[in-house]
């Protein structure tokens, strides 16, 4: 075996859990990496204006919430890529709080989908 000056790329983290409230997510798990730290402050900004709010990475990452009518809940779901982003928490935050949470508000019951370039839109809800 021969040795040579060109490292060996090894991964610093192999797999990691991290649960932060009750969202565990996986930084291996396929899911771009996404920052448990962001999904917190997506969270907390949810919960400032609506109850329940729920996180799942069933699918695709999803928060599901409702304004105190349990049977109209709203879904969003969002782009791995945007999560991933390397945007900072505090612009995360703005942007939730400034353009998201109005679309929510203007949309009940309906399904609003961040893309991974901050595209928001509205669907209606498949409830089959």
């Amino acid at each position: 075996m021969t040795q040579t000056d060109d490292p060996i790329p090894v991964p610093l983290i192999q797999s990691e859990q991290v649960t932060i409230q009750g969202v565990e997510t996986s930084m291996d798990s396929g899911q771009g990496g996404i920052d448990p730290i962001k999904i917190q402050a997506i969270r907390e900004c949810l919960e400032k204006q609506f109850v329940d709010v729920t996180f799942s990475q069933k699918v695709r990452p999803t928060f599901t919430f409702h304004n105190g009518v349990p049977k109209l809940p709203w879904l969003l779901v969002m782009n791995e890529g945007f999560l991933a982003d390397r945007m900072p928490v505090e612009e995360l935050r703005r942007f939730i709080e400034e353009k998201v949470i109005k679309k929510i508000q203007e949309n009940p019951g309906k399904r609003i989908q961040i893309s991974k370039l901050r595209d928001i839109t509205v669907e209606e809800r498949n409830l089959s």
